[in-house]
């Protein structure tokens, strides 16, 4: 144990356990980080990170299709499929390896395994060698993250049908590929392999894609998505999967207006998430649950009061970045601090085309909470920059509260849009009012400019449209 320090086992290596080991260690504990696979969890190895070098993969060979605006002759372009999927592991490899790095270099140790609590301060970790170790501390971190959900549809367990990981373990790329969920998950994956040439369908339960998000972003992709070639059907589910000739899949899509038989060479299932908590001893310890979902209090703490949760398995937003800093406040909190986690500036981010980033809340919530508010919405086709690169599509949208002029909430769907929601995430943090905003000076040509515009147009004194 170091001096003044105390013993805390992090179960988990993921965005929350591993950022959670380094602020710890900071603070003068002792760590231990538990983690069955590779550092990084789900985010870096199997999920955002893979993820976004397809992104952007998908993006360069899309724009390089259209360089022909710009007078540029590209000829001879083709896609060398198993070169990306190279580039992607050497990307995801050389942040592991950099994750490693930072755990070694402050003295945390890092042993591979799967733990499972004795009671209530000792683990017994079954070691990836066989053997096992039990080991005991102070206090724990469970960051244990999550899986995906997989539905009882008939069928779904045939060959073609994939998770995410699968979608990011092809060998080829599909000609045809139907999604399940049109969520970001499944928009994401949707926009990728359409880009590269996949016939692609996605199909939503819910009223619209990107379920939660703003009526008019989710409009908005849909109509982008739409014209680049992809079908969508919303309001609609999965009823069979069944296998078909030269090993495709026939699969029935229903709704109201009855049923369709749509062929695909791969089914991708991307309907969310749930806690990974099983088999961990937690119910043994009568640590409080529901539905898999570990419960916490605004301090992370669980009902026993020297165990903390952070991440995916509590439940609240399943994104990494929040669970980096839950497991910040959770460590802090274990080591003798007193900090609330606060939710109210979380921003979600989606790596379509064009992309999608919001924050607080959208003009439908806010009425729904009985506010009165006034809404701001600049289009990107008049932003200097954003037409110079040949990307108009979108708008900026803020929510102000109509008295205050106080910022409440912000989407933006549009190129570099998961960038540019930085600015009014730090505005609803420290709520920011819409002056602010206006007499902030934003670059020109920038693609920052539409934010201050938007909020102008809140105001009624727009000065780049009507």
């Amino acid at each position: 144990m170091k001096e003044n320090g105390k013993n805390l086992i992090i179960i988990g290596g993921g965005p929350a356990g591993y950022v959670g080991a380094i602020r710890a260690a900071q603070l003068g504990a002792n760590v231990t980080v538990v983690e069955k696979e590779e550092v990084g969890g789900t985010c870096l190895n199997v999920g955002c990170i893979p993820t976004k070098v397809l992104t952007s993969a998908a993006h360069t060979y899309s724009t390089l299709k259209t360089a022909d605006r710009w007078g540029l002759k590209v000829s001879g372009m083709e896609l060398d499929f198993p070169q990306l999927m190279k580039r992607k592991q050497m990307v995801v490899n050389r942040l592991v390896t950099g994750v490693k790095s930072l755990l070694k270099t402050r003295g945390i140790n890092l042993i591979k395994g799967t733990a499972a609590f004795l009671d209530e301060r000792q683990i017994e970790v079954r070691m990836n060698d066989g053997t096992n170790q039990r080991l005991e501390a102070d206090k724990f971190l469970i960051a244990t993250g999550s899986v995906p959900i997989m539905l009882p549809i008939p069928g779904i367990e045939s060959d073609g049908v994939i998770d995410s990981t699968g979608a990011l373990s092809l060998t080829s790329i599909p000609q045809s590929m139907l999604i399940i969920g049109g969520g970001a998950i499944g928009c994401e994956f949707a926009y990728i392999y359409q880009s590269f040439g996949t016939q692609v369908t996605i199909v939503e339960m819910l009223s619209q894609i990107i379920p939660g998000e703003d009526e008019e972003i989710s409009a908005g992709l849909r109509s982008s998505m739409e014209k680049s070639g992809i079908k969508i059907f919303t309001s609609s589910k999965v009823t069979h999967i069944v296998p078909a000739k030269d090993g495709k899949k026939i699969v029935t899509v229903s709704s109201s207006a009855g049923e369709n038989n749509i062929e695909a060479e791969k089914v991708l299932v991307s309907v969310g998430r749930k806690a990974n908590t099983k088999n961990m001893g937690l119910e043994k310890l009568g640590i409080k649950m529901d539905r898999g979902t570990i419960l916490v209090d605004d301090h992370l703490r669980t009902n026993l009061p020297h165990i903390f949760a952070a991440g995916d398995c509590i439940g609240n937003w399943l994104l990494a970045h929040v669970a980096s800093m839950e497991a910040e406040i959770a460590v802090e909190n274990a080591l003798g601090e007193d900090k609330k986690m606060d939710y109210h500036a979380v921003p979600a981010c989606i790596f379509t085309h064009p992309e999608i980033g919001s924050v607080g809340l959208n003009e439908k919530l806010a009425k729904e909470k009985g506010m009165e508010v006034k809404t701001g919405k600049f289009p990107m086709m008049a932003c200097g920059r954003a037409q110079a690169e040949n990307e108009p599509d979108g708008f900026v949208k803020v929510v102000v509260e109509k008295t205050s002029g106080k910022i409440l909430g912000a989407q933006i769907l549009g190129h570099r849009a998961t960038d540019l929601i930085a600015e009014l995430t730090l505005a609803i943090q420290m709520g920011a009012k819409t002056f602010d905003i206006i007499n902030t000076i934003h670059a020109h040509p920038t693609l920052s400019e539409p934010t201050r515009e938007a909020v102008l147009k809140a105001e009624g004194r727009p000065i780049h449209m009507m």
